[in-house]
């Protein structure tokens, strides 16, 4: 799987976030429903699911924490929309932040020490 630069890029994830938050909000209000819910884990996912496979070609340091935290985001809005557990809509966007935020000062700590952005074998 190519590298995807975009979907590195915060000019391209925080606003592609917003606008999956207000869709999913809209789509729940519309619905009475959680469908909007449904496309917020699915966007979890795939960006869970991408940065792991990043880490595993290229060994981004980043990627080793967004991966799972995204994935534990998509858990986390799978959870709220099979209504087992009343969560805030607002949980698996702050653990989607908190693993970006956390990938990424880790990363930038790394690259302070070494000098790469990625991991070596």
């Amino acid at each position: 799987m190519p590298r995807i630069p975009p979907l590195h890029s915060l000019w391209f994830a925080i606003p592609a976030t917003l606008l999956v938050e207000a869709s999913n909000v809209g789509l729940n209000g519309l619905t009475q429903a959680h469908w909007g819910d449904a496309l917020a884990a699915g966007y979890f996912a795939v960006y869970g699911l991408y940065c792991l496979l990043n880490y595993r070609r290229c060994r981004e340091v980043h990627c080793a924490i967004t991966g799972p935290g995204f994935l534990l985001a998509a858990g986390g809005m799978l959870v709220r929309a099979s209504g087992l557990v009343t969560l805030n809509v607002g949980v698996p966007y702050l653990v989607f932040v908190a693993a970006a935020c956390v990938g990424c000062l880790l990363e930038w700590r790394y690259w302070q020490r070494t000098g790469s952005h990625f991991r070596t074998a």
